[in-house]
């Protein structure tokens, strides 16, 4: 008989951990999670892409970028160490000595204890709470981006009766203008090609049926009319025009009690800011709202009196 062979134990091989996508960017307004998630980018990701990457991505728009910047910056030493790339003598790095007189686009939130950012913060009392002109007069003095800033207004809910989603008109034009457009068959063309020109999508029941082939491509994009957010009724004709003139429906985070909502920019005059945020706290009830804090783009936080 011949010599028995031995056998050898194979390690097993070490599982990946799964990326629990759901549990990502709860830090985020949850279209702009949502959108990330849906294009599988994760966290890490986002410091080593640039504007125009994360601006490609589906639903993301410069008012998310600006969102998305503010909790994830961009790696600048990413940048750093490809301009020391080319370097013949890689041992002795090239470091130039004249100084940048213009800072880097899109990087002065990193530069998070600078002096402009301290000195907005040296104006805001984080103890104190402010009332609504008082609160837009302080988001304007504290606003240290050279781009037109926007203006949210972060609620926290509190309460069974708490409404997870509202609609309203708002006085003025609070952030950028929506387009609005009626579901057609040449609309339906229009898709099938892969064209989407619009924020807001509005139907007459009846396409419905039509409608539902393409709600893989528009429900990751929030565009897929439903009869919860009124787009979805015997008149879009009426309701587009609902839309046109200001209509917004805001809703509350998926699993938590927060409503973050863009309630207009910094360059708007403070009557306008005022009227926008009196209406939205109108429509969402003071007594559904333990906390409100009403910030601009990189600005600090001001916490807003209720009563």
């Amino acid at each position: 008989m011949g010599k028995r062979k031995e056998t050898t134990t194979v390690a097993p091989k070490k599982q990946k951990s799964m990326t629990k996508w759901e549990e990502l960017y709860t830090d985020l307004a949850s279209n702009v999670a949502e959108a990330l998630r849906n294009a599988r980018v994760k966290p890490e990701q986002l410091s080593g892409m640039t504007d125009g990457e994360i601006t490609a991505i589906d639903g993301i728009n410069d008012t998310s970028l600006e969102e998305i910047r503010a909790k994830y910056p961009a790696n600048v030493n990413s940048e750093e160490e490809t301009v020391g790339a080319g370097s013949s003598s890689p041992e002795t790095p090239v470091v130039s000595t004249e100084e940048p007189t213009v800072l880097p686009p899109n990087h002065r939130h990193l530069f998070r204890n600078g002096k402009a950012i301290k000195a907005a913060k040296s104006k805001v009392d984080s103890q104190k709470t402010y009332s609504i002109d008082e609160a837009v007069k302080l988001v304007k003095a504290t606003n240290i981006t050279k781009f037109v800033a926007t203006v949210t207004l972060h609620i926290n809910l509190q309460g069974k009766d708490a409404p997870t989603r509202v609609e309203l008109t708002f006085p003025f034009v609070a952030g950028t203008a929506k387009k609005v457009a009626i579901v057609s068959d040449e609309l339906l063309k229009e898709i099938e090609k892969g064209v989407i020109n619009f924020d807001i999508l509005v139907t007459h029941p009846s396409f419905m049926p039509k409608l539902a082939k393409y709600a893989k491509v528009l429900g990751p994009k929030g565009l897929m009319p439903s009869p919860k957010a009124g787009t979805i009724t015997p008149n879009p004709e009426g309701k587009a025009k609902e839309f046109e003139a200001g209509k917004t429906l805001v809703k509350a985070e998926p699993k938590f009690p927060l409503m973050h909502v863009t309630v207009g920019k910094v360059n708007q005059p403070e009557a306008e800011l005022v009227a926008n945020i009196k209406a939205l706290i109108d429509a969402v009830k003071a007594r559904n709202i333990s906390k409100a804090t009403l910030a601009s783009t990189m600005s600090p936080g001001i916490k807003l009196q209720l009563s």
